[in-house]
């Protein structure tokens, strides 16, 4: 059947350039020769795509223009044998301009594809080499970026379909993996030879995914602390050091550790009206959070990044992080996002952009630089970086025990868009 998609007044006026050469559509004869496909390209007259012609593309809803002979008179249009909608009013007989459907099959949904466009006039028919590939992969964030090696991490994007393999910093190919049919998901262990950082790619037939900010990412300039070589200095109020591998297991080295009862009342924000609460680094230690010369980046390329372990379940309360002096602080509540009360399975990678640091204690306006959150030497005089707990939420519930464990703070470019 022929089918009207929308509303294309737009679509009229741009495809008058195409049509204009024609006689009006319900004057011009059908003709009646043996329809022929000479070439395709996007319906698109402002971008430098304009009259690209091409026999392979991503089946994503973009406008397309069919251009021929003797193509009057369309009955129906496939794509890999999908019946695609199109308007009669857009059909002559040298063009169809169509939509090509996204839910047309590809290598990748469908075992066997014809990778052809074939279009069946009521006086013919003619079929055309047009390959649909699958989109590339597309990482959006891996659950442990610290996993120690022999650890099952999980991978979660887009368009993991036909996936040949996952390369781990240092060019660590690993072809055994577990890809859902939905595209995802990776499960993957980390290789037992892994010492480097870097970006962790993911490599399918017809793309290439890799992060941004490192993989394995556990010591060296970027990190600002992880309680091995680099550790906090004083003034951490019931909060210790370890490196158990029992009491929170898969860490890398040591780490810092919460755990007490009673850690406050509903509303109560002073820090040190209670233990356990605080975490600092002082102006003792004098490690800066990050370069200088980084500082000029832009903050919405970079986040504050950290592995956490959290066995005891909270859902009240946020963890302001801040360099202690600035104005500006993170709000910290994972509860939140996740509706419910949160703990993990084990060490999970948390995220938070620059961007979320805002003044009025993580809830005004957001820092517009670096140097706004950081200070201008990158240090905010002293590293001073502290990561305590607020309990002032609308749920005004109390929080009668704590159990968590940080490790790995950093700050690393998370994006380049």
């Amino acid at each position: 059947m022929n089918h009207i998609f929308g509303k294309l007044g737009l679509l009229f006026i741009v495809s008058l350039a195409i049509l204009s050469s024609c006689q009006d559509s319900e004057l011009e004869p059908i003709s009646t020769g043996t329809p022929v496909i000479k070439k395709v390209y996007l319906l698109d007259t402002i971008s430098r795509h304009k009259d690209s012609t091409f026999v392979s593309t991503i089946p994503d809803d973009k406008l397309l223009v069919i251009n021929g002979e003797n193509l009057g008179g369309i009955i129906k249009v496939y794509f890999n044998d999908y019946e695609a909608s199109f308007n009669t009013n857009y059909n002559t007989n040298t063009h169809l301009i169509i939509r090509l459907p996204k839910e047309a099959p590809t290598e990748a949904t469908m075992a066997t594809v014809s990778n052809k466009l074939r279009i069946v006039t009521s006086h013919g028919e003619v079929s055309y080499d047009f390959l649909l590939l699958p989109p590339p992969p597309n990482i959006y964030w891996i659950d442990n970026e610290n996993a120690l090696p022999g650890a099952t991490i999980t991978i979660h994007g887009a368009n993991f379909l036909l996936v040949q393999k996952v390369v781990f910093p240092g060019n660590i190919e690993v072809t055994d993996f577990k890809a859902t049919k939905e595209g995802d998901k990776i499960e993957v262990k980390v290789p037992a030879n892994l010492t480097l950082s870097g970006a962790l790619q993911v490599v399918t037939k017809y793309g290439i995914s890799k992060t941004v900010a490192p993989f394995n990412l556990n010591s060296g300039a970027s990190v600002f602390a992880n309680f091995d070589d680099k550790q906090w200095a004083n003034w951490m109020w019931n909060i210790f050091v370890k490196n158990s591998t029992t009491d929170y297991p898969g860490a890398h080295g040591s780490y810092a550790y919460f755990e007490k009862n009673t850690v406050t009342k509903a509303g109560d924000n002073a820090w040190w009206n209670a233990d356990g609460r605080a975490l600092w680094l002082t102006t003792d230690l004098r490690n800066p959070l990050m370069s200088k010369d980084s500082l000029t980046n832009r903050v919405e390329h970079f986040s504050l990044k950290f592995e956490i372990n959290v066995k005891q379940a909270w859902a009240s309360g946020a963890f302001l992080i801040k360099a202690n002096g600035k104005n500006y602080a993170a709000r910290y509540e994972p509860w939140r996002v996740a509706g419910k009360a949160f703990s993990t399975q084990g060490w999970v990678t948390q995220t938070i952009p620059l961007t979320d640091f805002r003044t009025s204690d993580g809830t005004g306006t957001s820092a517009t630089s670096i140097s706004d959150i950081l200070g201008a030497d990158g240090n905010n005089g002293g590293a001073e970086f502290v990561f305590f707990f607020d309990n002032t939420t609308p749920q005004n519930s109390d929080i009668d025990k704590i159990a968590m464990a940080v490790d790995n703070l950093r700050i690393v470019r998370t994006t380049n868009k």
